[in-house]
């Protein structure tokens, strides 16, 4: 069943800003400084595209893509952005085509979170920055949210920081969390998988 976000683009167009508190915003503002001249942005699980709107203010050189699996939210995506219909977890991109994956609110509703990262590390360049936006289970508004979403039938992936950390370091993404209450943000960098010698 889950949540028929197809039907739900204005709602979030118009109110999904509110849900990203400030010093989310910098973090997010503060990784796209970061990238060269012209770099390609993927906005996974995207929406109506209100992470790329935080970051074009920032960075309005850069190449953004929002990707997300219901047409009705990409209709309100800006034209100043590419947009796709897909799945997180088989994306419809050639392996090493960005510079940096943003994915705010979103991770916890992907069905394969193993697989969506999995296509996260082919999709993102090496040296290439990633910037997640979760809710920690551990805190009750983030037990209360996990709650209500699996309620309405959502996959309520949520991971608390650490094991979010383990599980991207494993995938060779090393960075660190900022939290606040039950709100953590991961910024981490995509490095060389490095193949042990036999």
């Amino acid at each position: 069943m889950g949540l028929p976000f197809h039907r739900l683009g204005w709602f979030f167009h118009r109110y999904s800003h509110r849900a990203y508190p400030d010093w989310a915003v910098v973090s997010l503002r503060g990784m796209v400084t970061l990238l060269p001249p012209g770099a390609s942005v993927l906005d996974l699980g995207g929406g109506t595209g209100v992470l790329t709107r935080f970051a074009h203010e920032a960075r309005p050189d850069l190449a953004y893509t929002v990707v997300d699996p219901a047409a009705g939210m990409l209709r309100y995506v800006p034209d100043f952005a590419e947009k796709r219909q897909a799945q997180a977890e088989a994306l419809p991109f050639e392996a090493a085509s960005f510079d940096a994956v943003m994915i705010g609110e979103a991770l916890h509703h992907f069905r394969d979170v193993d697989r969506a990262l999995d296509e996260v590390m082919r999709v993102l360049r090496v040296g290439g920055w990633l910037w997640i936006y979760e809710f920690d289970p551990t805190v009750f508004c983030g037990r209360l949210l996990r709650f209500f979403e699996r309620l309405l039938g959502e996959p309520g992936h949520f991971f608390e920081p650490d094991r979010l950390v383990q599980r991207l370091g494993e995938r060779s993404i090393v960075g660190d969390v900022l939290e606040e209450g039950c709100r953590y943000v991961f910024r981490g960098e995509r490095r060389e998988v490095r193949v042990p010698r036999g």
